[in-house]
């Protein structure tokens, strides 16, 4: 097997791109007009080698080989390929399941999986990507070939089906009058025999005039959709259904203020069209405030709550329909905050309309595009025949938006982030629904911006153990089961104790002890990382106090404390500083902050005045994991930073030739600033040598120490003090 990112045939390729037409030469084949092109993606060499052979003989052209699932979707994106041949495992980070799903979204090229594997399990995944077939190896030319030919001619039937259906679209939602299709039906409960009108389709006008959409009025009866409506109404389109005759009249629909103008006619036997112009002068009040109340005020658009209603309904004849499919999407717009912040409310206002706008123009107009949030638009399709119709709307969506947005002058790009939920399922609840959308939405922006994402139930899972750790941080906080361990810093000459890195863990009531490293990114993500190092400082000052009054007394010492992205980014944080030292009674110069070099260059001319501010008050300033980061040297001279603090990578890896020199330029740099080193995590007696060889001024590890609670710190500056005055 070849691992992810090899290439096969490379010089086949090659030819592909440099012939006059790439991946089509003027070879008839089949199907008609030039010979299909075929992109292979599989990792298998002799595999690959067959296919090629195989294809060649039957008369395609080859477009290109690749083992790769990642480089599948950029040569798919580059050649246009009218077909790929796929394995479904690939090795790497995106296998032949997860390329599929791109390449049908973002390129709209057919997919044939090639499989060993016949189980139920990898079926059913592949299955969601709506594939155009499967060949299962080893290849049959003759399996193959119907395949190939069945699979192109499938797809470009779709393709012209789908232009015919846009365009009859186009034509049926651009009608500026309101147009209702019924079916007239015996009803044995109807006594005065006028029969039952079943509505049958409307278009988007007749959803801007009456207030209802689409989905909730198909498929049922007229006087259930409006249950006020005169009886001449129903006289009148039952005798057009039956008669063929048209009618031209004027009445008002149902019991209120709305009058239309209404032209009737009969396509065929049993049938009504109905156009309908509204001419009423102006909505009544109670009216205008039904649509209000289910629609938003700036974007027009439905709103949370009539969302969320439409998805109760789509739910529901999911139920009575086995065969009916729908998707939600869940789009979110990314850096929205920024667009707020640097260009005003007003400018974002004016950018959610716009986007509205783009998603109406994109989703097909008798479905949903609703405003639940601030920036976020959820989009329900609904009778779609496979679930790729849903990720073909993803695709227009993300197209749409590589266009530029223009207001008030100004030209930039907006990203968005979504996930998507593919129906039915087994939803109870429509806020289940949207919630699942929204967590594969998040799931969709950790990875980038402008990404997607599928909802699957391990996500939901991931969350759920996400927010379940969030509410225990929260009670955690409020119970103070956070505590503070202390691991001493020492001088690599004398290996006299100098200072302690205040470290906390959780103790939960079992007495267990949480790492950091499981608790700190959720309370980064949940904004809890504030309280939670407020109290951090707090506490790290009250113990430097204690030890200043214990053993310790005016002793150089110093008690360092790091400070996370969130809390360097706060604009009262040299305030807030200086009122804890001032609370807590400690010198300034026994504090030292550590701060990652990242944050530092995010906003530089910033974190240069907090920094400043700090000095001046006599704080001292370390960068911490020094080297893992970016840094500008150009503004790294500039700040007012007393300590670089080296990676525990490097140190570990000091055997190596490459971190040892990139130690040594470290403690170069820091001593040509006039700042010390600290090198953390030093677990051996040769690092401890080889970092005093080059000079490393400062260190800490578990060679010296482990991190240890204040008792037994206490303890252990009592045994060093005690050590060093008998060798005195």
């Amino acid at each position: 097997m070849i691992g992810s990112g090899a290439r096969f045939g490379k010089d086949v390729i090659a030819h592909s791109v440099d012939s006059p037409c790439p991946g089509r030469p003027e070879t008839e084949n089949a199907l008609g007009g030039a010979a299909p092109s075929i992109l292979v993606v599989e990792d298998e060499r002799i595999v690959a080698l067959d296919l090629k052979v195989i294809l060649k003989r039957l008369g395609y052209v080859l477009a290109g080989v690749t083992a790769s699932g990642t480089e599948a979707v950029d040569l798919c994106d580059a050649l246009r390929p009218d077909l790929v041949l796929m394995d479904i495992f690939l090795k790497g980070d995106m296998d032949g399941v997860d390329a599929a799903c791109v390449i049908q979204s973002e390129c709209d090229v057919p997919v044939i999986f090639l499989t060993s594997h016949t189980d139920q399990v990898t079926l059913q995944r592949a299955k969601r990507t709506a594939p155009y077939g499967y060949v299962l190896k080893p290849v049959d030319e003759n399996w193959l070939r119907t395949a190939v030919e069945v699979a192109i001619f499938k797809h470009r039937t779709e393709q012209k089906l789908k232009r015919s259906e846009q365009r009859y679209r186009h034509l049926f939602s651009g009608m500026l009058n309101a147009f209702l299709l019924l079916e007239l039906s015996p009803c044995d409960a109807c006594a005065d025999g006028r029969g039952a009108l079943r509505i049958l389709e409307a278009n988007p006008s007749f959803e801007r005039m009456t207030g209802l959409c689409r989905s909730e009025v198909i498929d049922r009866a007229l006087t259930e959709v409006f249950p006020g409506i005169e009886p001449f109404w129903l006289d009148t389109l039952g005798e057009t259904a039956r008669s063929g005759r048209s009618v031209r009249f004027e009445n008002s629909l149902a019991d209120c203020d709305m009058f239309f103008l209404a032209q009737a006619y009969s396509p065929q036997s049993g049938q009504v069209a109905v156009v309908l112009e509204d001419v009423t002068e102006r909505k009544s009040g109670e009216e205008r405030l039904r649509y209000q109340s289910f629609h938003d005020a700036l974007t027009g658009l439905p709103n949370r709550a009539l969302c969320l209603d439409r998805i109760a309904r789509a739910i529901e004849r999911a139920r009575r329909r086995s065969n009916y499919l729908y998707a939600l999407l869940f789009l979110d717009i990314d850096r929205f905050r920024l667009v707020n912040d640097s260009l005003g409310h007003l400018f974002g206002d004016e950018l959610l309309k716009r986007v509205g706008e783009r998603l109406r123009h994109e989703v097909p107009q008798l479905d949903t595009v609703a405003r639940v949030g601030g920036d976020e638009f959820v989009l329900l399709v609904e009778e779609i025949a496979a679930s790729a119709d849903a990720l073909h709307i993803v695709k227009a969506v993300r197209e749409r938006f590589r266009t530029p947005f223009v207001i008030a002058k100004r030209q930039f790009y907006v990203t968005a982030s979504m996930g998507v939920v593919l129906g039915p399922a087994d939803y109870e609840r429509p806020e289940e629904l949207m919630q699942n959308a929204a967590i594969a939405m998040n799931e969709a922006r950790k990875s980038g911006w402008g990404r997607v994402r599928v909802f699957e139930w391990s996500m939901r899972q991931r969350a759920e153990r996400v927010m379940d750790l969030e509410t225990n941080l929260r009670l955690a906080l409020d119970h103070r089961e956070f505590i503070l361990h202390y691991q001493p810093i020492f001088d690599l000459k004398t290996l006299a104790p100098c200072g302690v890195e205040a470290l906390v863990r959780w103790r939960r009531p079992t007495g267990e002890l949480v790492p950091p490293d499981e608790f700190i990114p959720a309370a980064e993500q949940s904004g809890l990382i504030i309280p939670l190092g407020a109290m951090v400082l707090a506490e790290a000052c009250r113990a430097m106090g204690r030890l200043r009054r214990g053993g310790l007394g005016g002793n150089p010492f110093f008690m360092s404390v790091n400070l996370s992205a969130r809390q360097f980014t706060q604009p009262e944080l040299v305030k807030q500083v200086v009122r804890t030292l001032r609370d807590e009674r400690m010198a300034p110069g026994d504090l030292k902050l550590e701060i990652t070099e990242s944050v530092l260059m995010e906003h530089p001319e910033s974190a240069m005045l907090k920094l400043r501010g700090l000095r001046e008050f006599g704080v001292g300033i370390g960068i911490d994991d020094f080297g893992t980061g970016y840094s500008s040297l150009a503004y790294l001279q500039r700040f007012p930073i007393d300590t670089l603090k080296v990676d525990r990578g490097f140190v570990s890896g000091m055997d190596e030739y490459g971190n040892r020199v990139i130690v040594r330029s470290i403690i170069g740099l820091a001593h040509s600033l006039g700042c010390d080193v600290v090198a953390e995590g030093i677990e051996t007696e040769s690092q401890l040598r080889d970092l005093a060889g080059l000079g490393c001024d400062l260190g800490q590890g578990f060679f010296y120490a482990r991190p240890m609670d204040e008792a037994a710190l206490t303890s252990f500056l009592g045994k060093e003090e005690g050590a060093r005055g008998e060798t005195l």
